[in-house]
């Protein structure tokens, strides 16, 4: 029943394809990959939107109910500093980006007397996963010197994977597209480079020896081709004259495949066109609709995947009957000013929500008693007199 665990078998995370050519001619590796801009945008918002929500550990109740465990070691580790050269924000984006990029993200465990004190990133390509029974072991190389860490002391946040132990890396399975668009923005940069500008045709009512075609053609490419010397005014004797062709065939062509090499490395992280930056299918109306379906289709999976990962490594099985984690999202949902007070006051009226906790949603102090209601209702109405 049990075989696939009684055997030892052995992951690298170090990719396979680190820097090998692609169908394109292209060698990807991370930097590379990196410096797509559809590419780094897609990272950074996924990483940055990821990060920027809060992290925070409940404590649930017999009857349901559930609040922050601010006393509890673990919501300050989460939630602000998970170890003393990084903030919450900094390590989860870092993780994320490793997600994005290498489909594996790790975190060692550091505990004193079994209560985590500190979590501190290792990077993927660094770390090789062993299957030792039922247990994993990661094996983590740092200047030569490899350290052995049990499953206890990693918190390991794969991505897809095709058998639960290591998550896929996009830069292996999306080298060829990265390879495509790198190729397609290069090409680019190169015609722009040798563009002789303005672009047409010269004509002259005589014929020329091949001396004057010569010395003609490098007097016009000394004056137009090249940077810095685009679009340059063009005078012209002898009875020379310019015919523009405007956009060629092949210039479309180009910007075409600049557009579609967007879409498709947006289309295989999830995020929104708009998102990165292109506007061309957006409208005010469906923009707002985008953000709401970028948190459920994109990032919640994702939340889901840190969420269950910290909790599964963390806590000890009687700390996961008593705790839980989750990330915050209702500032993802949050409507325009005028349709989110009129859903708080339809939500007063039913009788689900008190003035208190529509104020603690807008991220204001409580009026808890009937006297501070009263006065705080006095200096509202005397604001508007």
């Amino acid at each position: 029943m049990f075989s696939f665990f009684r055997k030892k078998r052995s992951w690298a995370n170090l990719d396979a394809f680190e820097g090998r050519e692609t169908s394109a001619g292209i060698h990807i590796n991370e930097s590379v990959a990196l410096g797509i801009p559809a590419v780094f945008a897609c990272v950074r918002v996924l990483s940055e939107a990821i990060a920027s929500l809060p992290l925070i550990t409940y404590e649930r109740f017999s009857n349901g109910d559930r609040e922050r465990a601010k006393d509890f070691s673990l919501y300050r580790i989460l939630h602000d500093e998970p170890n003393p050269l990084m903030t919450s924000f900094e390590l989860r984006e870092l993780l994320v980006g490793h997600l994005c990029l290498r489909g594996n993200a790790y975190c060692f465990i550091e505990r004193q007397e079994g209560e985590v004190v500190a979590l501190w990133p290792l990077h993927p390509d660094k770390v090789t996963v062993e299957v030792v029974g039922r247990e994993l072991v990661y094996k983590h190389q740092n200047d030569g010197t490899e350290r052995v860490y049990p499953m206890t002391d990693i918190s390991h946040i794969r991505g897809m994977s095709s058998d639960g132990i290591i998550g896929y890396s996009p830069l292996s399975l999306l080298r060829d597209t990265f390879g495509y668009s790198k190729a397609v923005q290069e090409y680019s940069s190169s015609y722009f480079k040798n563009d002789a500008s303005p672009g047409g045709i010269l004509s002259i009512p005589s014929t020329l020896n091949d001396i004057s075609m010569s010395k003609l053609r490098e007097s016009w490419a000394a004056g137009h081709s090249g940077k810095g010397k685009h679009h340059r005014v063009a005078i012209m004797d002898s009875g020379m004259k310019w015919e523009s062709i405007g956009v060629s065939p092949q210039d479309s062509q180009l910007i075409e495949s600049q557009k579609f090499s967007v879409v498709e490395i947006a289309r295989c992280f999830r995020v929104p066109l708009n998102l990165i930056q292109d506007h061309e299918r957006s409208t005010y109306s469906n923009v707002i609709e985008q953000n709401r379906s970028f948190l459920v289709h994109c990032l919640q999976p994702w939340l889901t995947r840190i969420e269950q990962s910290l909790m599964k490594s963390v806590l000890t099985e009687t700390e996961k009957e008593k705790y839980f984690i989750e990330h915050l999202t209702q500032d993802f949902l949050r409507a325009d000013t005028k349709t989110r007070f009129e859903s708080y006051k339809v939500a007063i009226d039913a009788g689900f929500l008190t003035v208190d906790e529509v104020r603690q949603l807008e991220n204001m102090n409580s009026v808890s008693t009937s006297e501070n209601r009263s006065v705080y209702h006095d200096r509202v109405l005397t604001s508007f007199r």
